[in-house]
């Protein structure tokens, strides 16, 4: 478990949890002893994680199975952990990872690592319980890389129709059903990727500049798989809310209108907007058109516009040098095509918005 959940969440210094694996380890040796095992007990910190580890082969009359006695191995530290550091916190829980027998330091080495990727995998299933190989296979839904692919295609197309309703329902039958199903980090990873992809074209297309995607999107960033719902779900219900204010965009206009925001500051063509969408440049001139309202050059002007006016507001730029800023070289054509979008020049409009400070 990171020790962010402990240091982070719980507020636990690092003597005080070591006070609440001695209590542990007292009890499991005492289980294990009585059991009819032998056992080592003892702690492993690697990075920022930090378990408790035992070792352990049977006597001549063990009373139970090993993996029997890993399930009240792992209750014994649930009670601990619910008494002493959850305290009715139910986001997380206990989860023990027992390995296949092995044999020799060799053996020792595989089992411990069996057991570390197998801990990882207590992420898609945050419940308190006792995780093996042949458990983990069993639950596994079979999902592969396309059926990932194909349900983040109907999230997206429930997304660009501003549905609400059904992109949550979407959102969570990926996150929830298919990926935690898996079992997978490669499936969870592809599945954030894209949304990562998507998110950013509409969040750029729709004016959300305040969504740090690269954490929102990284696997990393959550402790559990209900949390990438959770932190995905108010980004999309914002996207969803816009979509009905501004009108759905196909998705030929939103990976234009993608470029063009991301490039109206360059010597920005048809042929390179037509290019990035992949698609012949007169028709993507007349589907702009008809779709936006205006043409492809009217919208990249506007772009320029607007962003103009930002930078006037700011007033520290002259206008010469605002112009060049949004791509425009001649500051004449600049300021007749700012005063036709705003009514007035850059140089009052620059003056109005430094008197009304």
């Amino acid at each position: 478990m990171p020790k962010s959940i402990y240091y982070g969440v719980y507020g636990w210094e690092p003597n005080e949890y070591l006070m609440i694996y001695d209590c542990w380890r007292l009890q499991v040796e005492d289980l294990v002893e009585h059991n009819g095992y032998q056992a080592n007990v003892f702690m492993i910190f690697e990075g920022d994680a930090k378990q408790m580890a035992m070792l352990f082969s049977s006597g001549e009359n063990p009373k139970c199975a090993p993996g029997e006695l890993a399930e009240e191995i792992n209750a014994i530290g649930q009670k601990i952990y619910e008494k002493e550091i959850f305290k009715g916190d139910t986001r997380y829980c206990n989860v023990t990872a027992l390995s296949e027998e092995m044999h020799g330091y060799t053996g020792i080495r595989e089992g411990y690592l069996q057991t570390r990727k197998l801990n990882d995998l207590s992420f898609f299933r945050m419940e308190p319980g006792v995780l093996t190989v042949d458990r983990v296979a069993q639950c596994r839904n079979g999902a592969d890389y396309r059926i990932i692919i194909g349900e983040c295609h109907q999230l997206q197309e429930a997304l660009d129709e501003g549905d609400a309703s059904l992109c949550k329902k979407r959102l969570e039958g990926l996150f929830l059903k298919t990926v935690k199903g898996s079992f997978r980090w490669t499936l969870l990873q592809d599945a954030l990727s894209y949304c990562k992809h998507m998110l950013e074209l509409r969040c750029t297309v729709r004016g959300l500049e305040d969504i740090d995607l690269e954490q929102l999107c990284q696997a990393e960033s959550y402790l559990k798989i209900e949390e990438c719902v959770e932190a995905l779900w108010p980004v999309m219900e914002r996207l969803c809310a816009l979509a009905w204010e501004q009108g759905p965009y196909q998705e030929l206009m939103l990976r234009a209108v993608y470029y063009i925001k991301l490039h109206y500051a360059e010597d920005l063509a048809l042929t390179d907007v037509a290019r990035y969408a992949n698609v012949n440049p007169n028709y993507l001139s007349g589907a702009f058109q008809k779709e936006m309202g205006v043409s492809l050059r009217e919208y990249i002007t506007g772009e320029r516009m607007k962003a103009a006016k930002v930078l006037l507001e700011q007033g520290e730029l002259r206008v010469s040098d605002v112009a060049e800023r949004v791509g425009v070289h001649d500051v004449k054509y600049f300021s007749r095509l700012f005063k036709r979008a705003v009514g007035m020049t850059p140089g009052e409009y620059k003056l109005k918005m430094k008197s009304e400070k």
